[in-house]
C-alpha cells in the first residue's frame, strides 16, 4: 500500500517536486489516503477481516521493511523524474 500511495505521490505531477505536490491542495487525495490506511488498518488489526484474508501476524520487522520499501520507492521515483526532466526537453 505504501508503495501504491508513493506512485500516487510522484505521478500527480510529473514537473513538480514531492515538496509541491503536497503544498497544491487536492480535495480527492486528502479524502483517498486516509480511506487507504483506514482500510488496510482494518484488515490488519480486525480479526474478522485478517482471517478473511489470511493475513499473519505483523511483526516489527515486517512493518520495516514494507515502510522502507515505499520509501525507496518514492526516492527511486522522484530520482528518476528529476533525470528524465532534464533529458527530456519540453
Amino acid at each position: 500500500m505504501l508503495a501504491i500511495i508513493s506512485l500516487i505521490l510522484v505521478n500527480r505531477s510529473f514537473g513538480a517536486s514531492i515538496v509541491s505536490v503536497f503544498r497544491r491542495p487536492n480535495p480527492a487525495f486528502a479524502v483517498v489516503i486516509p480511506v487507504v490506511i483506514v482500510a488496510l488498518g482494518l484488515t490488519l488489526l480486525w480479526p474478522l477481516a485478517k482471517d478473511l484474508f489470511r493475513f499473519g501476524p505483523l511483526h516489527p520487522d515486517d512493518l520495516a521493511i514494507t515502510v522502507s520499501a515505499g520509501i525507496v520507492v518514492l526516492l527511486v521515483l522522484e530520482s528518476l523524474k528529476l533525470i528524465w526532466r532534464k533529458r527530456v526537453p519540453g
